[in-house]
């Protein structure tokens, strides 16, 4: 199991953070900005499952996700098929700004080869990860729910 996390802040109160990261929609769609997402449907229980795939280098790596959380500033899934991991979006109060952090979560099978692989992956998963927080942050900030 390996783990990667990166944080950025936002020059907005936390309540108008939280709400932005509640809303799969918003969310996915600047994921899909970086790559590609789109809702296929709902589950039995009504969880919201998407088709996530991010571009790393030369190739799409991904797969269909399910969203177990979905408010109170967090946003989180887990993969249901192709790449196996989790992630979650979280805000929290940063003085009068907020702050969003994003946590991955992943397995890559194998021993020697697949340390070697988690390592490459966390480095273009890192470097993903900082691109969507630099666009949320910018969209929160100037975007439709910026300044007015």
């Amino acid at each position: 199991m390996t783990t990667m996390s990166r944080s950025i802040v936002v020059r907005r109160p936390v309540q108008q953070v939280a709400r932005v990261l509640g809303d799969p929609s918003v969310v996915m769609a600047v994921i899909g900005d970086h790559g590609r997402a789109a809702r296929v449907e709902a589950a039995g229980d009504g969880a919201e499952q998407w088709e996530v795939f991010l571009v790393l280098g030369t190739m799409y790596m991904g797969g269909r996700v399910r969203i177990d959380e979905a408010g109170d500033g967090a946003l989180a899934w887990h993969a249901v098929s192709g790449f196996q991991h989790e992630a979650r979006f979280e805000a929290a109060a940063h003085g009068v700004d907020a702050t969003i952090t994003v946590h991955f979560e992943f397995r890559i099978e194998g021993l020697l080869t697949g340390r070697l692989a988690a390592r490459l992956v966390r480095g273009y998963i890192g470097r993903y990860a900082e691109s969507v927080l630099e666009s949320l942050r910018h969209r929160i900030e100037y975007g439709e729910t910026g300044r007015q």
